[in-house]
C-alpha cells in the first residue's frame, strides 16, 4: 500500500510546500526552553506568517479584551502550543484551498475541526497531557483525502458515486480503488512536510490502530474521535462509516483503558455514548473556527 501511495507523488510537481521558516518556527515551539523574544524574532522574519498570527489571535476564536498588535503579545496570549497549532492548520489548508475537489470541502473541514475538538476533549478525559498536539492532529489526520481528492479528482468522484448508498466506506472504497489509501498517502504528505514522527503515525495509522508504535494513546484517541464523528455525520459520500465499532476501534479502546490515567466508562459502547454530551458545543466551537480559519 505504501509503494502504490509513493507512485502516486512521483509525477506531481504541484504539491503545496510549508514555508522553511515555518518548519523552524514550529521546531521551536516545540522547544519548552525556547524563549518568545526567539521565536517572535522568527515569525517576524516572514511577514505572510507574522500578519496571520495577529490577524488570528484576534479573531472571534480568542476573543482577546483588547486587539492585539504584536506577534510577541500574541505568544503570550495563547500560548506557544496553541501558536503551533493555529500556524499549521492555516497552512494547511492554504495549501489545499484553491484544489478542486469531487467531494463537499466545507464538509470535510467540518470533520476535521471536530475530530480535532473532540480529541482534544477526550485527551483532558484521559490524562494525554499535550493537548494542542492532539487538538492538530485531529485535524490533520485525513490529509490524504484532499490529495485523492484533486489529484485522482475523476477517478476519486467515480469511487465516491460507486459507494453512495451503500454500507461502504471511503477507506475501503480507497483500498479497492487504487490499492491504497487515504492512511498512507496522508503519511506521504506528512513525511514530505516534515511532520514529528507521532503525527506520522497517526495520520497513516488512525484505521489500523493496532499497528501504532510512537503514540499509541494518541493514536486510540483519534481513532475513536474519528468514528464518533463519522456516525454522526449525514451521509455524505466523503465521511461514512459503519454503523458499528470495527476491529481499529476496538484496538483503539483496548489501549485507551490500558493507558489512560484516569477511570473509564465500562464498555466502548458507554465511553461513546458519555461524549454525547458534549457534543453539541463542540459543534458550536468548530462553526467559530471554520469561519475563523476557512472564510
Amino acid at each position: 500500500m505504501m509503494i502504490k501511495a509513493r507512485k502516486l507523488f512521483k509525477d506531481v510537481s504541484d504539491l503545496p510546500t510549508i514555508p522553511a521558516v515555518v518548519s523552524r518556527v514550529i521546531s521551536l515551539l516545540d522547544n519548552h526552553e525556547a524563549e518568545p523574544d526567539e521565536i517572535a524574532d522568527l515569525i517576524l522574519s516572514d511577514q505572510v506568517l507574522a500578519a496571520r498570527v495577529v490577524r488570528v489571535v484576534n479573531s472571534p476564536l480568542y476573543r482577546p479584551t483588547s486587539e492585539i498588535t504584536s506577534v510577541k503579545r500574541a505568544l503570550l496570549y495563547i500560548g506557544f502550543r496553541s501558536v503551533r497549532e493555529m500556524i499549521l492548520t492555516s497552512y494547511f489548508i492554504e495549501g489545499f484551498r484553491e484544489k478542486a475537489q469531487p467531494f463537499d470541502m466545507r464538509l470535510f473541514w467540518m470533520h476535521s475541526f471536530t475530530v480535532g475538538a473532540l480529541s482534544r476533549m477526550i485527551a483532558t478525559q484521559v490524562g494525554y497531557r499535550d493537548l494542542e498536539k492532539a487538538y492538530l492532529v485531529g485535524i490533520i489526520h485525513d490529509i490524504g483525502k484532499v490529495f485523492l481528492g484533486h489529484y485522482l479528482k475523476d477517478e476519486y468522484g467515480e469511487m465516491l458515486s460507486s459507494i453512495a448508498g451503500t454500507s461502504y466506506t471511503t477507506y475501503e472504497a480507497e483500498l479497492e480503488f487504487f490499492g491504497t489509501t487515504h492512511s498512507e498517502v496522508g503519511l506521504c504528505l506528512a513525511q514530505r512536510w516534515n511532520f514529528p514522527s507521532s503525527y506520522c503515525d497517526v495520520i497513516s495509522y488512525h484505521h489500523a490502530s493496532g499497528l501504532a508504535t510512537e503514540d499509541p494513546l494518541l493514536t486510540a484517541i483519534i481513532t475513536l474521535s474519528d468514528y464518533f464523528c463519522l456516525s454522526r455525520t449525514d451521509a455524505d459520500a466523503v465521511a461514512r462509516a459503519d454503523a458499528a465499532p470495527g476491529r481499529s476501534e476496538e484496538n483503539a479502546w483496548v489501549m485507551l483503558k490500558q493507558l489512560a490515567e484516569a477511570p473509564l466508562p465500562a464498555d466502548l459502547e458507554s465511553f461513546l455514548s458519555s461524549l454525547e454530551s458534549r457534543y453539541e458545543s463542540i459543534s458550536r466551537e468548530v462553526n467559530q473556527i471554520y469561519a475563523t480559519m476557512i472564510v
